[in-house]
């Protein structure tokens, strides 16, 4: 449903600030009043309180409260805490590179992408020597002790770095005529990006309603141009040319098939759709034009029920360590804040442009299809 906050969000705001979704020009954006920016932001925060007051007054929601004890892992504490102290070191010089009037050269732009390798480096060492530790003596690791816990970890910080990657950079993308279409409207196409997101996340909650056979084959293939057509209609209302979007549609078209194939089986998603957005973005880097952007667009439609996979397979089987393990997969969202600066890093040197920066996507669609693969071994085991 978050994916439909997204999708309606910019209408929403749109209508509040300035009494219309279509053409907002900079000028409106400048002669905006404080005030009305602040009862919208009141609004809001009220919203946040009538929610608190639904759930404090009603009696049918679970208290949640865990009388399990949580076991003690002061040995993984003290691994992420290093972690912790090394991405801050990695990350100071890059946020002081910033500071003055000094101008961004090539030489500058390559010591913050060096230092923000530093950081992607030192997650996954970090991590991966954690398990080595805890498998030669499991006290005081905790979950950490689990190798598909900590595949999982690594798959949380690759798949949160693709997601984020892929629509950070699409703006300067699509201003750029790399892909040799000529500059287009940014809103329109980031958009469509997280609208691929709420397609599969739509199309993967149907299994939650159990439907029969029958009826599901049908809204599988229903469900996904549903949410194709609000995209649509909320660009239409937004004043964006929704024409060019609709070539989308037979991408969505092999999003379907995936899910056919995969069967509601969370591994075999995880491994089928990492295959697809690998191949989307090869397809999308060694061609231009629409072929290109929609291709890279594509990687929303199957990154969009990834979470669920990693986070299912990743638990699986940790018995008491469970809470303890879902702890440690939500800090990887971390993923977000390093992948996307080293792709913007790698354009900014000049030694590969903006279209070839899209690169460092594969190894990470690479990593989530070999940790599926990977799962069924170690399930055995």
């Amino acid at each position: 449903i978050n994916s439909l906050g997204t999708t309606l969000g910019p209408i929403i705001i749109a209508l509040a600030l300035f009494g219309s979704a279509a053409a907002i020009s900079d000028d409106m954006i400048k002669s905006l009043s404080l005030s009305k920016v602040m009862i919208l932001y009141t609004g809001v925060g009220s919203l946040f309180v009538i929610v608190a007051f639904i759930l404090k007054s009603n009696h049918k929601v679970p208290a949640g409260i865990n009388e399990e004890v949580p076991e003690k892992a002061n040995k993984a504490l003290n691994s992420l805490l290093i972690m912790t102290a090394i991405l801050i070191g990695c990350f100071l010089p890059v946020f002081n590179s910033y500071r003055g009037d000094t101008e961004a050269t090539a030489d500058i732009e390559m010591q913050r992408m060096i230092w923000l390798l530093l950081g992607l480096i030192s997650v996954v060492v970090i991590i991966s020597a954690s398990f080595m530790f805890a498998k030669k003596n499991s006290t005081g690791w905790g979950a950490m002790q689990y190798p598909q816990l900590v595949m999982g970890i690594i798959a949380i910080f690759f798949y949160v770095g693709v997601e984020v990657a892929i629509p950070s950079n699409l703006g300067e993308l699509l201003n750029q005529n790399s892909l040799g279409i000529g500059p287009k409207d940014t809103s329109t196409y980031v958009s469509m990006y997280w609208g691929a997101l709420m397609i599969g996340r739509w199309t993967g909650a149907i299994i939650v309603f159990n439907p029969s056979k029958k009826i599901k084959t049908w809204l599988y293939i229903i469900v996904p141009y549903i949410a194709f057509g609000i995209i649509l209609f909320t660009n239409h209302i937004l004043g964006n040319n929704i024409y060019d979007l609709l070539f989308f549609g037979w991408f969505i078209a092999i999003q379907i098939m995936a899910f056919f194939y995969a069967k509601d089986n969370p591994t075999t998603t995880l491994k089928i759709f990492s295959i697809l957005g690998c191949f989307a973005m090869i397809i999308g880097l060694l061609s231009t034009g629409k072929v290109a952007l929609f291709s890279i667009i594509s990687g929303g439609l199957f990154c969009s029920i990834m979470w669920p996979c990693i986070f299912a397979i990743s638990i699986h089987d940790l018995k008491k360590y469970t809470s303890q393990g879902s702890s440690f997969l939500i800090m990887m969202i971390l993923g977000g804040a390093i992948i996307p600066l080293i792709q913007g890093k790698l354009a900014d040197i000049n030694i590969i442009g903006i279209h070839t920066s899209y690169i460092v996507t594969i190894p990470c669609f690479l990593y989530l299809a070999y940790f599926a693969i990977k799962f069924k071994k170690i399930l055995k085991n």
